[in-house]
């Protein structure tokens, strides 16, 4: 079935609609994790402690075979996803609400609902934000909600001659005042490999460096959305050892690229919460976030 993205009635066919996957904790991607956040971990405590935050990205896994894979490398959409066609994609945020932790080993269930599919047009063309609910239980215990946005963007025309812009990855001390603790992040391209093989992402931004720059027109490699979502949660619990998150949410704002100083801040907004973001070298805000303890 095909649709076109100008009428949002066309879509009514989709809301609603839910998809069932299982699976079970894994332990080698929480070894994996905290590898690329550079927190070795000692294998024997792996078991005995909660899953990290967000390591429910690292469950349930794509498995889509090579015949289904886009030029884009993620898998073609169709099926439970309506057919779009906008072959651009971004996680442009999620909101996470958790009930309960998840440990090793458990059974682990998602139940995905399509909530919305909302056609736009902004000064880039035609877009279509996508809103996914993942409700994901641990041994039939509910351990988390997780809103996500994706929003599906038109192809860009990029000068295949043209030298991708150059921009820095110096920091400036000054980007980071008014925050009350700063993390300091610089991901490479063998950061992003593995967060890519973490978590099954075949998207060709974080690791085709021809892709990215001649087809999408970035100037390199793109930092995967929610591994920096990841250090903003890795950053606020390195300050804030023995805080239990009850709610995180985040909204990218603006791309970040392999080799790049991100500057990881947070400041108190009130009791048990805080705001966070993400800084380029230069102060400029690649993600908002807002996360609630206690």
């Amino acid at each position: 079935m095909t649709t076109n993205p100008s009428t949002a009635a066309d879509f009514s066919a989709w809301v609603g609609r839910t998809e069932f996957l299982n699976d079970v904790a894994s332990r080698s991607a929480a070894v994996g994790l905290a590898a690329v956040l550079d927190r070795p971990i000692a294998l024997a405590a792996v078991d005995a402690a909660p899953l990290f935050p967000l390591g429910h990205w690292l469950q349930f896994l794509p498995s889509a075979p090579m015949s289904e894979l886009g030029v884009d490398g993620h898998p073609k959409l169709g099926g439970f996803m309506p057919q779009l066609d906008l072959p651009r994609r971004m996680w442009a945020g999620s909101t996470i609400d958790f009930h309960a932790p998840i440990a090793v080993g458990q059974r682990l269930e998602r139940i995905t609902t399509i909530e919305s599919i909302t056609p736009k047009h902004g000064s880039s063309g035609r877009l279509c934000f996508v809103v996914l609910r993942h409700d994901v239980s641990a041994d039939g215990v509910h351990a988390l909600t997780d809103r996500q946005t994706i929003v599906y963007r038109e192809a860009v025309e990029v000068d295949p001659t043209a030298e991708p812009p150059r921009r820095a990855v110096q920091g400036n001390p000054a980007a980071t005042e008014g925050w009350d603790w700063v993390v300091d992040q610089q991901p490479v391209e063998t950061t992003l490999f593995r967060y890519s093989a973490l978590t099954f992402n075949t998207h060709r931004i974080h690791y085709d460096l021809p892709y990215a720059t001649k087809a999408e027109g970035y100037p390199g490699l793109v930092v995967h959305g929610p591994l920096m979502a990841t250090y903003l949660v890795d950053g606020f619990l390195r300050t804030h050892s023995g805080a239990e998150l009850t709610r995180f949410e985040f909204s990218a704002r603006a791309p970040m690229f392999a080799g790049e100083l991100l500057h990881i801040v947070g400041r108190a907004e009130g009791a048990g919460q805080q705001a966070l973001a993400v800084l380029g070298a230069d102060g400029t805000p690649a993600v908002t976030a807002k996360i609630a303890y206690r």
